[in-house]
């Protein structure tokens, strides 16, 4: 060991001081720093937006939905926060220039709005951001356009007054109306959302309730079915890039094999030398792949800091708000990029095995020959 370790050493700070290395031993350094930056970085980017849209969707939109047209028994269920019978369409805001999609909602659990004695008049609660922009207040009037298959035009315009604003996280501004009044507004057919404890148990939660309900197969369906090609669009755009950007890691691999076999070609009379004098060729192998491990540990270990820092600072809303970037489009708070301790680890054991890879195979290639072969050719 004290063979491997001196060699070792003398090999590794050897490389700074010889003009013909120190180069290549450099470029090694720099291609592993930004390989393994860029991945994680681009990696924590597509986790963090992936989390926080699925976050969106959990936050916004019912874990499970179900048929409402029998009767259901959804008592004492686990995992079941709450359930009730929901109404959901959409609308037109117009005034002049400007259109905007509204959402309409309705459920039979929510607060029920004041009593409504104006005629033609629907009393509603309406986003706060949407109240904000078009200069509205409590108790004002304003007109939205609505689906309305009865008339012959197909749509209807009816008028509401502003009872409460409330504090609404979709991206879309939506109006909450009164259960009863809803059934005359909203052309859907009813359903029930059901809230979870845990939506990532959904799936057993539906079991459970087909156990109870099983008049509803095929009436129900939870949130990460109704969203599976989402999922699974992330999934590909994050495979596509980490395969793409995978290839940086190898093309830096391609630097430091030739480092690696220039340092052999270097040491070569050194190496047959050792070799005259009994050192095991398994020795002389352990060495060369330390020393270039270290070089390489030294892009890596610069590159993960790196994009551990910059993770840190786009997660921070003051980056965000200093760029003047607009995610308001896509319903998500702040720049959208976690750090994830499984991408750490999968892109971390990547790099090496690609770092072992690279320093193996030329210092194996060269010793795969025995030791009269080696010495007569060093000697030409």
């Amino acid at each position: 060991m004290k063979f491997i370790y001196f060699l070792s050493k003398k090999y590794l700070f050897s490389i700074f001081r010889e003009k013909t290395l120190r180069l290549p031993a450099l470029i090694s350094i720099i291609s592993i720093f930004i390989s393994v930056f860029s991945l994680m970085v681009v990696m924590f980017v597509m986790k963090g937006f992936e989390i926080k849209v699925q976050n969106k969707i959990l936050e916004n939109f019912p874990h499970i939905i179900l048929s409402s047209k029998s009767k259901n028994d959804l008592d004492n269920i686990e995992n079941i926060i709450s359930y009730s019978n929901s109404l959901e369409g959409y609308a037109a805001y117009i005034k002049g220039n400007k259109f905007e999609l509204i959402k309409l909602k309705a459920q039979s659990n929510m607060n029920a709005n004041p009593k409504n004695d104006e005629k033609n008049i629907y009393y509603a609660n309406v986003s706060k951001n949407f109240l904000l922009l078009n200069k509205l207040e409590k108790n004002d009037y304003f007109e939205i356009y609505i689906p309305s298959p009865s008339t012959l035009k197909k749509i209807k315009k009816i008028k509401i007054k502003i009872g409460g604003e409330i504090n609404n996280s979709e991206s879309i501004p939506i109006i909450y109306f009164n259960y009863t009044e809803a059934k005359n507004i909203i052309f859907s057919q009813e359903f029930i959302e059901v809230k979870l404890y845990d939506p990532f148990k959904s799936k057993d939660t539906i079991n459970a309730i087909l156990n109870k309900n099983n008049h509803l197969k095929g009436q129900i369906v939870d949130w990460q079915t109704m969203n599976i090609n989402l999922f699974n669009i992330m999934k590909l755009e994050r495979v596509s890039l980490a395969i793409f950007l995978s290839f940086l890691i190898l093309i830096a691999s391609t630097t430091i094999y030739s480092n690696t076999t220039s340092m052999i070609f270097q040491r070569k009379s050194e190496i047959a030398t050792l070799l005259i004098l009994g050192a095991k060729k398994n020795h002389i192998l352990i060495v060369f792949i330390l020393v270039s491990f270290a070089l390489s540990f030294i892009g890596y270990f610069f590159g993960t800091i790196l994009a551990t820092i910059s993770t840190n600072l786009l997660a921070s809303q003051e980056i965000v708000d200093l760029f003047d970037i607009n995610l308001s489009f896509y319903g998500i708070e702040g720049f959208p990029i976690i750090f994830s301790y499984s991408y750490f680890i999968i892109i971390s054991l990547f790099t090496f095995f690609m770092i072992f890879t690279a320093s193996f195979l030329p210092t194996s290639f060269y010793l795969n020959k025995n030791v009269e072969e080696l010495i007569v050719r060093d000697n030409k």
